[in-house]
């Protein structure tokens, strides 16, 4: 797991040095990039072992039906970037594991300068739960995750 989430100024200096770079393999060694293999449903698991939760009660939390959250654990179905995000409140996962898990489900990470994004990214900081970011994006009047 050698992703390395940093800033955007930070990120603007790493592509400052990659354009400048004679050795792209020693770049891709210096920052750990040769170990991306990792697939959303892997993470998801790992994630998941490492919670110590039940299935049922991470389930029972994102508000989804049991038949598909197994499908997504199984990796026979592809969640949305909503979905995901769902999955990560009934993770408890913080900003960066949230983030992570959105790129490997190949949705757009959460953007700062985006409201409805921004009130989830509060919510995570803030450790709510699911019904908790519903709430405060329904008083913001934007849409809920579901």
């Amino acid at each position: 797991m050698g992703e390395i989430i940093v800033p955007l100024d930070e990120t603007m200096r790493l592509i400052e040095e990659l354009k400048s770079s004679k050795d792209l393999f020693a770049y891709l060694k210096k920052y750990d990039l040769n170990s991306t293999n990792l697939s959303f449903v892997d993470y998801l698991n790992t994630l998941f072992h490492q919670s110590n939760m039940k299935k049922s009660d991470i389930i029972r939390s994102m508000n989804m039906t049991r038949s598909y959250a197994y499908e997504i654990f199984s990796g026979s179905k592809n969640p949305s970037r909503d979905k995901t995000l769902m999955l990560s409140y009934g993770l408890s996962l913080d900003y960066e594991t949230t983030q992570r898990l959105l790129t490997l489900a190949k949705h757009n990470p959460l953007h700062p300068k985006d409201k409805r994004d921004s009130i989830i990214i509060y919510t995570i900081y803030n450790k709510m739960n699911l019904i908790s970011a519903n709430m405060l994006l329904a008083e913001c009047q934007e849409m809920i995750l579901a």
